[in-house]
């Protein structure tokens, strides 16, 4: 069986449905547990909801918060780190820009240990020295050679490039290839 929609539902509840669409809401609700189920915790929370609303005001004594504070005591002492980066008692980083470098420094100091900690134990060697194909060599120095050629403007055999086209020799820039 189909359900009643959430608009359907706060239509019912706000009495705004025609009396046949009342009267279909209502035969759907004898046949249909699990919305009459909503229907009838949705009329809890609205009449609990008027009926708070509806309570009077409450009122607390002139000298509520006086007492209040002091039944609380005394406030708590503070931490030595919150007195170290606070602005309680001419702390440390009393001024915004104290605060933002005392950060920074702290920051630099946990992703040095970080750094240390984490670091390979055998650093050495590069960690792929040994497991490198002699394609990804032949690559690496294919590269490397075309990399040193562009840097120096040299040709590199196999490549084209502009210079090799035959381009405008007036233009004094490289054309990158």
């Amino acid at each position: 069986m189909k359900r009643l929609s959430n608009e359907q539902i706060m239509d019912y509840l706000d009495g705004t449905l025609s009396a046949a669409e009342r009267a279909r809401v209502e035969a759907h609700l004898q046949g249909n547990a699990e919305d009459a189920q909503t229907v009838r915790e949705l009329q809890f929370a609205l009449s609990a909801t008027q009926a708070w609303h509806a309570a009077d005001e409450m009122r607390v004594s002139e000298n509520f918060w006086p007492q209040l504070r002091d039944n609380l005591g005394p406030c708590p002492k503070r931490s030595w780190w919150s007195s170290l980066v606070g602005p309680a008692r001419g702390g440390l980083a009393t001024k915004p820009a104290a605060r933002w470098s005392f950060g920074a420094a702290m920051a630099a100091i946990v992703i040095a240990l970080g750094a240390m900690f984490f670091a390979p134990q055998n650093a050495q060697t590069p960690a792929l020295a040994g497991n490198i194909s002699a394609a990804d060599k032949a690559f690496i120095t294919q590269s490397v050679q075309k990399h040193e050629a562009y840097v120096t403007s040299q040709n590199v055999p196999g490549d084209t490039s502009a210079r090799d086209n035959g381009a405008d020799e007036d233009n004094t820039e490289d054309a990158i290839p």
